[in-house]
């Protein structure tokens, strides 16, 4: 049971995402005003369900075409919450491989006998593994670049 409640919930979330539905994400989030969602490269936390789904109102104004490719890397649950963390390759229009990474965690919560959304936080990870003689400084010894 512990697998399809991350199973369902993960794809209920990528289908509302790939597919811009503002109101199927909305009806992923529970509809509190202590839910927040932050966005890669965003300014500040988003509070609440109108400035939450202000926030999706933004993204999926943006053109999304990228191929995303998410797993999960870390999960919990327990009977009232299960967390996530995934971690999403993104493969942009030209490239042969992902180029990028986000970085995610949500916090789901049972609401009304189904899933809901609490917390979302997204994040810009590495863009591509770089090769091992990319991570020392030219003649710099052991120093590497950060």
């Amino acid at each position: 049971m512990a697998g399809d409640a991350v199973e369902a919930c993960m794809d209920a979330y990528y289908r509302a995402f790939r597919e811009a539905d503002i109101e199927r994400m909305m009806d992923l989030w529970a509809d509190r005003p202590d839910i927040v969602c932050i966005h890669p490269g965003s300014p500040r936390a988003h509070r609440g369900t109108a400035e939450v789904m202000e926030s999706w109102l933004l993204v999926f104004s943006r053109e999304l075409n990228i191929g995303i490719e998410p797993r999960i890397v870390g999960r919990f649950e327990t009977d009232d919450s299960l967390g996530m963390v995934i971690e999403e390759a993104i493969t942009r229009p030209g490239d042969v491989a992902p180029t990028g990474t986000i970085l995610i965690s949500q916090t789901w919560r049972r609401v009304d006998g189904g899933w809901r959304l609490a917390f979302h936080h997204a994040s810009h990870g590495r863009r591509a593994d770089p090769s091992p003689e990319g991570m020392l400084v030219a003649g710099g010894g052991s120093q590497t670049r950060h």
